[in-house]
């Protein structure tokens, strides 16, 4: 059976993308590395309308190949591409982990409770990177050491960061991240998180 052509799977998942409402109207971003280039989501452009002739091409040094105008954002997209064990970067507004990015409270080593198994071993504590303006070289820049041994971060007042080695890998941590930041205000203080010790026993049994 011949493998889907790699542009309709992104495709695909950036209409996954909207469809969740992880997005709103042209907000958010996506970009897969092809080879020796990247291709990005274009700037003004709704994920849920997006067609493959929208995408913009970029290369490894950041330089726009053909036409288009990519994201805002691809300063951040080329910092994670840095490492080799990435192929996909995904940045959302999904509402509910927006809310947590938004809190007066918010402790950046741990955006919030970890309530769940999957959630701990697939996230786990969730760093915040302090707020910058979207676009800018200094939010760009601010993801880099994070980002350089784990797979999510949440940036203050703005949205979700994933990457992954597929798309699948880069989407289910949004997906991870938005559901336990759902259940942090469903519970609205009430909840029981797991503890430390339950989360490192979790350490390569879930």
């Amino acid at each position: 059976m011949k493998s889907p052509n790699p542009l309709t799977r992104f495709i695909d998942l950036c209409h996954r993308i909207y469809a969740r409402d992880f997005v709103p109207g042209s907000g958010g971003n996506a970009s897969m590395r092809l080879g020796d280039r990247i291709v990005i989501t274009p700037s003004g452009v709704s994920l849920g309308m997006l067609e493959e002739q929208d995408l913009v091409t970029i290369a490894m040094d950041g330089s726009v190949i053909g036409a288009g105008k990519p994201s805002k954002e691809w300063r951040m997209h080329m910092n994670c591409y840095e490492r080799d064990d990435v192929n996909v970067v995904i940045h959302v507004h999904s509402p509910y982990s927006v809310a947590v990015a938004c809190l007066t409270d918010l402790d950046h080593s741990c955006a919030m409770p970890v309530y769940t198994p999957g959630y701990s071993v697939r996230v786990g504590a969730l760093p915040v990177v302090p707020y910058y303006r979207a676009g800018s070289t200094e939010l760009a820049n601010s993801i880099i050491a994070i980002m350089a041994d784990r797979n999510s971060l949440l940036l203050e007042n703005h949205g979700v960061l994933t990457v992954g080695a597929t798309i699948d890998q880069a989407f289910n941590l949004v997906e991870e991240i938005e559901e336990n930041a759902h259940l942090h205000f469903t519970l609205n203080g009430r909840g029981k998180p797991l503890s430390r010790q339950q989360q490192d026993d979790l350490n390569g049994k879930y």
